[in-house]
């Protein structure tokens, strides 16, 4: 019995040093690994796609919001609007647009945002095309990229007219303004050939402040935008070439 006992025992510290070495071995323990593994991994994909879905709905929701209050914005302004018209135009809630935006005054200064983001973009895009065509037609594509910009989203343009009357949307409205005459004041260095940055700012002022103007008057008065896009275009190419690009430089 004691025989027998002892070689049990010793079958039993075989059988365990045996599965040590499998553990140990360099595909030891895959087989018996594997299942559990993949189940892991198989649960980390889900629970990666169920956050990028929901990135997703938050970005599509975000967007909607956003294209709700910038119409509800333009069309009432500010005073006028109601959240709950935003929501109901947005397909959510009074409570989601609060505690997505927090306040009316956060949610303007949101779709504002927004608003000259897409249009800085639309005319960085434009600007940094056709260094090999004529002047001329330099200057329509870069008049048409801000023309077909108000074409294409007339309560985007009607809303940062809206925006420029109220402080919770003034310090976006500067910067991207600020960034918009920077860019142009370089197509004026480089068009110009000059060295002034000083004079290149101020003609580039004058570049935003009348296509602004144009657009606006021609908006606000019915007047085809097509036919503001033409004159802008004829009196923004001979004012560039009328002027003395010594004048330029003398601003520093």
């Amino acid at each position: 019995d004691v025989v027998l006992a002892i070689g049990a025992e010793l079958g039993a510290l075989g059988d365990a040093e045996q599965r040590i070495k499998q553990l140990h071995a360099p595909d030891g323990g895959s087989a018996a690994a594997a299942p559990a593994r993949s189940v892991r991994r198989a649960t980390a994909r889900r629970a990666s796609k169920r956050r990028a879905t929901a990135r997703s709905r938050h970005g599509d929701t975000e967007a909607s919001i956003l294209e709700a209050a910038t119409a509800v914005f333009a069309a009432e302004g500010f005073d006028r609007a109601r959240m709950v018209a935003i929501a109901t135009r947005a397909g959510t809630t009074k409570p989601t647009l609060y505690a997505r935006f927090g306040s009316k005054q956060d949610l303007f200064a949101a779709a504002v945002r927004r608003e000259y983001e897409l249009r800085r973009g639309r005319l960085f895009e434009a600007y940094e095309t056709g260094d090999d065509l004529p002047f001329r037609e330099r200057v329509r594509g870069w008049n048409a990229a801000y023309f077909d910009f108000v074409r294409e989203r007339p309560d985007g343009f009607a809303l940062i007219t809206e925006g420029e009357r109220h402080p919770a949307a003034a310090a976006t409205i500067e910067r991207v303004a600020n960034e918009i005459v920077e860019r142009i004041a370089d197509l004026v260095l480089r068009t110009s050939r000059r060295r002034s940055r000083e004079g290149a700012r101020l003609v580039a002022a004058m570049i935003t402040g009348m296509l602004t103007s144009c657009a606006r008057e021609a908006v606000a008065h019915g007047h085809d935008i097509d036919d503001a896009e033409a004159l802008c275009e004829s009196f923004l190419h001979a004012a560039l070439r009328g002027v003395d690009p010594q004048l330029i430089d003398a601003f520093g």
